[in-house]
């Protein structure tokens, strides 16, 4: 079988694979954000072509059920997944274009980039603005534009090989011209290093994130590729001694390149405490930002992140990366802006104050992350009642059923005989979630959950069933809340010509420039402005410009403006209607601006 697999069909069958039972149309919906439609022509699909190796069964009740997967097609899928190494939301194009130019030794006119792919001029000008944008987070390649040569990358051979690991997954080499034998060798070479290189780095090496050892075996697998087309290291001498390391043979420059992407990695903390100016230097930032995100937050600093000692590898690598100007990146930041909204501009904020300076948007991402799996608890804790004439073995047991099924957000679990509650009803009933394994309380208190007094098997379904609904209606509730009580209603904002850029976009929303100000830009031509006030009421406004801004070469029609204040109860609920905004807003149409 040749064909590849689908971004689509490839979650279709993974799903199918990992449910091991039936699967409903709407969750396959809800899981791939598409309809129940495309869902049903996804599976028809892979019914049809793939006969033979694949059969799913179909229920008008049940939904999905894979029946067969010959082992074929599981090897197949599991070599799709290695190539694409789950980048689907990078821009493919863009990266295909990127690569084609960092193997060209001259200028490459627009035209001679449209006629090579394909595209038309408008394309090829919109794609080399989203290029300039990439080439500029991090240092050593420049993307060079001439109105009468065209394009091309300036930089030395070895930023040219870290930049081309950073492309080179196998699906994009493909789509470059040249002999196919010869991307064939270079996915070979990528496959037995990452092997050899694997097992190495497992025995005695760092453990460093995945995503920077696929990119150092992508740059060893580079570093062979371009030394045959001729593209040889500066530092390279003819006649120096080679390193031969899992069946290849690499210069000392080559080797040097290797140990840079190391030592600039993202680590795992393994207990080894690295004694150094750098180390001592991420203790001190580490401090500082737990200070500066806690008096934001009004949170003491030792509930703010989930694993510090992780985080302080971390702030270390940062250093190190901010001295050598090669910054982290990944291509998920818009994802975690639209979900993430408050620990975004946290730790924009923050970030400004304790390295007194503006680190690049990416890194700002990374540290995000980290903020959000410290709030996470805090953003969903609930009190909860359960009121059963059981005994104390049989609540203990549902009480384990409920944590285990809600996660770390429960703040406090009580349990009460029917007769307490009868007696103290009011007293007792101000909780977050309401469990009972009486009938005659669920009938009485229609609020209550009914839960069976032991939960196995088909009541334990019916159990998390009853679970996700509430926990589905209280979110949203605060939705629902949040917004009737902090969104102001939408205006239209007027645009002057003579101010241009993100200053015209404030004084649009008469808002002023300041270092408690994030901007952050958003797909769908929107904008999200986000402010810390102590002494403001909380607000929440949509603003429709009059006419398209332009900012960070993005053209912006639309503005999310929020204002928030730490002191106000339930801000947590206040950025989740805020995500819930940038959601439904980021999917509205919107363009960049011609180059």
């Amino acid at each position: 079988m040749d064909r590849s697999f689908g971004k689509q069909e490839m979650d279709i069958l993974v799903t199918l694979i990992h449910r091991k039972d039936w699967v409903t149309g709407e969750e396959l919906a809800l899981l791939l954000g598409a309809s129940k439609k495309t869902v049903q022509q996804e599976i028809r699909k892979i019914s049809q072509e793939l006969d033979g190796e694949c059969e799913i069964r179909s229920s008008q009740k049940k939904g999905y059920f894979l029946e067969y997967l010959s082992d074929r097609l599981r090897r197949k899928m599991i070599s799709d997944l290695e190539k694409n190494e789950n980048h689907y939301n990078m821009k493919g194009r863009t990266s295909v274009l990127a690569l084609y130019l960092l193997f060209q030794r001259d200028y490459v006119t627009m035209d001679q980039l449209a006629d090579t792919f394909f595209l038309s001029k408008s394309t090829v000008f919109s794609e080399i603005k989203t290029m300039k944008r990439w080439m500029e987070r991090q240092g050593g390649i420049i993307l060079e534009v001439s109105g009468t040569r065209g394009v091309r990358m300036v930089g030395d051979e070895m930023d040219r090989r870290f930049r081309c690991a950073g492309f080179a997954m196998p699906w994009i080499l493909r789509n470059l011209p040249g002999p196919e034998s010869e991307w064939d060798r270079y996915e070979r070479e990528l496959s037995q290093i990452r092997e050899g290189f694997g097992r190495e780095l497992a025995a005695d090496g760092p453990r460093i994130s995945g995503e920077d050892f696929n990119r150092a075996c992508r740059y060893l697998a580079v570093c062979l590729l371009r030394d045959r087309m001729g593209f040889s290291l500066e530092t390279d001498e003819k006649n120096e001694e080679r390193t031969r390391r899992w069946g290849f043979s690499f210069s000392v420059g080559e080797m040097r390149g290797l140990k840079e992407l190391l030592l600039l990695a993202a680590r795992f903390q393994d207990g080894k405490e690295e004694e150094d100016d750098g180390c001592m230097a991420a203790a001190r930032r580490l401090d500082d930002l737990k200070h500066e995100v806690g008096n934001m937050l009004s949170l003491p600093a030792e509930e703010i992140f989930p694993d510090e000692r992780q985080l302080l590898v971390h702030l270390e690598r940062l250093e190190r990366r901010l001295r050598e100007g090669k910054y982290a990146t990944n291509y998920y930041d818009k994802e975690l802006i639209i979900s993430c909204p408050l620990e975004t501009h946290v730790t924009e904020i923050c970030c400004r104050r304790v390295y007194g300076r503006e680190i690049p948007k990416m890194e700002q991402f990374f540290l995000a992350a980290y903020l959000a799996g410290g709030l996470e608890r805090k953003k969903d804790e609930a009190d909860v009642l359960l009121v059963s004439n059981q005994s104390p073995g049989l609540t203990g047991s549902l009480e384990a059923f409920v944590r285990k099924r809600l996660g770390s957000g429960i703040r406090s679990f009580q349990t009460e005989p029917a007769y307490r509650f009868e007696a103290l009803g009011h007293e007792l009933g101000n909780r977050d979630l309401l469990l009972t394994t009486e009938r005659e309380i669920s009938i009485l208190h229609p609020e209550f959950c009914l839960l069976p007094a032991v939960v196995r098997e088909r009541e334990e379904e019916m159990a998390e069933l009853a679970l996700n609904r509430w926990r589905k209606e209280r979110r949203s509730g605060k939705i629902r809340r949040a917004l009737d009580r902090f969104r102001a209603p939408d205006r239209t904002a007027a645009v002057l010509k003579k101010m241009s850029g993100l200053e015209g976009i404030l004084e649009a929303v008469g808002w002023d420039p300041g270092p408690d100000l994030s901007v952050n830009t958003v797909p769908g031509g929107l904008l999200y402005l986000c402010r810390f006030r102590r002494k403001a009421e909380p607000e929440i406004c949509l603003y429709e410009l009059n006419a398209p801004a332009e900012y960070n070469r993005k053209a912006i029609r639309r503005v999310l403006a929020v204002t928030w204040n730490p002191e106000w109860a339930g801000i947590y609920d206040f950025f989740l209607a805020v995500s819930v905004l940038l959601e439904e807003n980021s999917r509205k149409e919107g363009r960049n601006l011609p180059f």
